[in-house]
């Protein structure tokens, strides 16, 4: 057993470096795990811009993976060499989100409404303008305060420490490289795809597809809808046809919105529209996609700034009965039912065009600059340095 748990970080823009720290801790009610696969989600940008989010700092970054376990406490109900998925978030476990199987990103315990106003006059903020680094309940940075441990409580590490309850065991068949989808691609997108009831031959819009909008591209053809994509990006246009996407609009196209009227017959739009970018331009489209008391479901967020999305309630949501919800993560209630399907060959063969990317964490400098080409999918990095050949892989 390692006495040192290296940890990827990032000290200034566009440079990472690898860092030896002390071998994490854990208490009761935490495991620790061999991380085998720590996928990459929006870290690409905190290395562009060196923006961080509210729990994080240069050497505590990451949030997805997957692993073994290999440390627990007496009494524990999980098992060393366990395979497991590993969730972001450390939730109370007690306030109406938790104990309803919601998911843990939205745990009562974060402060969201004190940690995202950068204008409150008791706001914490850094030297680029975001909220400064904060040891909040619910969030990751705080895991290794509780396990009284220098390392481990992020995903870009060797090892990691997590609360038993943000694990979740996975069967020998499933590979780890599918099961690293249970997060930030096909897992944060499997929810609001089941909570809006997609079903078979729905007519589903996907609005600024990255890696987000893959995953959600692969949830609804897994349900039998029609997916029409609105992007432009000829790469990721591409990898969305070899995922299933059934038409393709550009959005930039004078008449975009005739095309899906024409592709959706009487409806007039999508029964249900999901916008992965976060930016307005998409926002707007997606709104003006969705059928007459259709579903608008938000995945996308930015790190950086962007400008609000201004719109006329009455017009846009009230006149037209339509429902717009979002989150961006997967339910505890919808955990057994994910693993399920990422277990459907199907499903399989698509996620071999979502993954678009494999590095050691060593090249991670690589991995972020690929993501920024916006000429990838999911990216993985292999924190043991095993990873099976680095850089893109052929089959995209």
């Amino acid at each position: 057993m390692s006495n040192t748990n290296t940890v990827l970080t990032i000290p200034e823009p566009r440079k990472v470096a690898l860092k030896r720290m002390p071998y994490p801790k854990i208490v009761p009610g935490y495991v620790m795990v061999k991380v085998e696969i720590a996928p990459i989600c929006i870290e690409h940008q905190v290395y562009k811009a060196h923006r961080m989010e509210w729990h994080s700092d240069c050497d505590h970054q990451g949030h997805e993976g997957v692993g073994i376990i290999c440390e627990v406490t007496p009494g524990s109900k999980l098992k060393i060499g366990e395979r497991v998925v590993m969730y972001q978030g450390d939730p109370c476990g007690e306030c109406f989100v938790c104990q309803r199987q919601l998911s843990p990103t939205h745990c009562m315990s974060i402060p969201y409404e004190e940690l995202t106003d950068t204008q409150r006059p008791d706001a914490k903020i850094d030297a680029l303008g975001g909220i400064e680094a904060q040891y909040m309940p619910g969030g990751l940075r705080i895991i290794e305060k509780k396990c009284d441990s220098e390392s481990g409580g992020f995903g870009f590490v060797q090892y990691r420490i997590l609360q038993e309850c943000m694990v979740q065991k996975i069967p020998d068949s499933l590979p780890f490289r599918y099961a690293a989808l249970a997060n930030c691609s096909i897992g944060c997108t499997y929810t609001g795809i089941e909570e809006c009831g997609v079903k078979k031959d729905d007519w589903v819009v996907i609005a600024g597809v990255g890696f987000i909008g893959f995953g959600a591209i692969i949830n609804a053809k897994y349900r039998g809808a029609n997916v029409i994509v609105l992007g432009r990006n000829d790469f990721r246009m591409a990898q969305a046809r070899r995922m299933g996407a059934d038409h393709i609009v550009n959005p930039d196209d004078p008449d975009w919105l005739e095309q899906i009227h024409a592709l959706t017959g009487y409806l007039k739009g999508a029964d249900h529209v999901f916008e992965a970018s976060g930016y307005p331009y998409y926002q707007n489209k997606a709104l003006a996609a969705v059928r007459r008391f259709g579903n608008v479901w938000l995945y996308g967020f930015l790190v950086e700034d962007s400008e609000p999305l201004p719109i006329r309630l009455l017009d846009v949501i009230h006149n037209r009965g339509v429902h717009l919800s979002g989150n961006h993560d997967v339910h505890v209630k919808h955990r057994e039912g994910l693993i399920k399907m990422l277990q459907n060959p199907q499903v399989q063969a698509w996620a071999d065009h979502l993954i678009t990317h494999e590095y050691n964490m060593s090249e991670a400098a690589e991995a972020f600059e690929a993501a920024l080409s916006k000429k990838a999918g999911k990216i993985f990095l292999y924190p043991h340095e095993n990873c099976p050949k680095s850089g893109p892989i052929k089959n995209v």
